[in-house]
């Protein structure tokens, strides 16, 4: 039971998401890089506009995993009101003083670990998100230079974090510049989540504004999850594991 996350900068383009069918709207500035963040006030417009017709998840940026600095961005995002909030684990850092900071200030949340594929941390992330009470790990790709998650990992290793994922008790997500020649490969794996932005918009460039045609595309190809069951299967969130 996979579903169809859609990553949008503004609310024309969450509009153009929903008419497409999208199941999660993901707010991000592509133009600030990976997971480059919307201001706050841009996040809020957007969950007033979607006003509960999909779920909503957003990133806090790419921001260096500075444990104070980290915590304040995951409280102000978590206060527009989205579903998920999105973390990045960039290289270098302090990733453990980030997440042990999280797990006792922000206990409650719905946190996304993102890992990345082309630059992966130097240590257990699913077994880190498990522990401090994260509600999923999504794999993407840092660098935007048209590589796709597939050209970083075999499938095969993308399974076993798949695997791995649901194992620890996690909602598992694959992104990082898929195409639509991605999907039928990818979701014989049944990830909780496939997050697409470039395949979406004009002409592939995900600096671009979404396209209608090009994101009725791709859900055609991902079959549509009732929403009722969809929010039945994510996991409530469980007590940090360590």
């Amino acid at each position: 039971m996979t579903r169809f996350l859609a990553s949008v900068r503004n609310v024309a383009e969450a509009e153009t998401a929903l008419v497409a069918g999208v199941d999660i709207v993901d707010l991000k500035d592509p133009a600030k890089g990976a997971l480059g963040a919307l201001a706050s006030d841009a996040i809020a417009s957007c969950v007033a506009a979607v006003a509960g017709r999909a779920e909503l998840s957003a990133t806090v940026g790419d921001l260096p995993l500075e444990p104070a600095p980290v915590l304040s961005a995951v409280l102000r995002t978590a206060a527009t009101g989205v579903d998920y909030v999105k973390l990045g684990l960039f290289p270098g850092g302090d990733a453990r003083g980030c997440l042990s900071l999280l797990a006792q200030e922000a206990r409650g949340l719905r946190l996304m670990l993102v890992v990345f594929a082309d630059a992966p941390p130097g240590f257990d992330a699913i077994r880190e998100a498990a522990c401090v009470g994260a509600s999923g790990v999504m794999l993407d790709t840092a660098c935007k230079d048209g590589r796709s998650l597939l050209h970083h990992l075999s499938l095969d290793a993308v399974a076993d974090f798949v695997a791995e994922a649901r194992a620890a008790g996690l909602l598992v997500g694959l992104a990082g510049s898929l195409r639509a020649v991605d999907v039928p490969h990818l979701l014989p794996l049944e990830p909780d989540l496939l997050g697409f932005r470039g395949a979406l918009c004009r002409g592939g460039a995900r600096g671009a504004a979404l396209d209608t045609s090009a994101s009725a595309a791709i859900r055609a190809l991902i079959p549509t999850v009732p929403r009722a069951v969809a929010s039945a299967a994510v996991p409530e969130l469980a007590p940090a594991l360590c």
